[in-house]
């Protein structure tokens, strides 16, 4: 059985190419609306945020089976683990367009390599902490998942605000609309 340690380098390993693979997912299907809930349907900073989030998401499912019962805390490790990941894509694309007037690839490219690895440390401290309770590992569960309806729904219905226009077609959403 792995370590603890082991399974945040697999974590890291498993959430950086799962990102890439759904980046391109909604591409390589032709653009179905059904896949678009769970990948990026345009260049938006919130339809990436479904990068990092799916990929916990899946990794967490298999990793639950070897893990959860060696720690403690694995739903609010997983659900704080995920938010530091996606605020961590915010405020590094915001800080370093911010500064240098026009997104990077690669710099988009390392900021999700970090933010995967910030997670995944994240959750690895959170595991070792004494046990919370009950109600905040509810909490934590219907959390994680609000984070997924949200990032499903406002790809149908986005608000038309900066987090989620297209910086390079100027559209929002799976709607196209302008």
């Amino acid at each position: 059985m792995p370590s603890l340690k082991r399974w945040r380098l697999v974590g890291i390993i498993t959430l950086t190419v799962l990102g890439f693979v759904l980046h391109y997912l909604f591409s390589w299907t032709n653009e179905s609306k059904l896949i678009g809930l769970f990948v990026p349907v345009n260049e938006s900073v919130w339809e990436h945020l479904k990068l990092g989030y799916w990929s916990v998401v899946l990794f967490s499912i298999v990793e639950h089976f070897f893990v959860s019962r060696r720690v403690n805390n694995y739903y609010p490790a997983k659900t704080i683990g995920v938010l530091v990941l996606e605020m961590t894509i915010i405020l590094q694309f915001y800080g370093y367009t911010f500064i240098a007037h026009k997104d990077i690839f690669l710099i988009d490219i390392f900021s999700y390599i970090l933010a995967v690895i910030l997670c995944q440390y994240v959750a690895y401290t959170i595991f070792r902490l004494h046990p919370f309770s009950i109600l905040v590992n509810r909490i934590s569960v219907a959390a994680f998942i609000s984070i997924g309806v949200l990032l499903g729904v406002l790809t149908y219905y986005p608000p038309h605000l900066a987090l989620f226009k297209d910086p390079h077609t100027g559209t929002y959403g799976i709607a196209k609309e302008k």
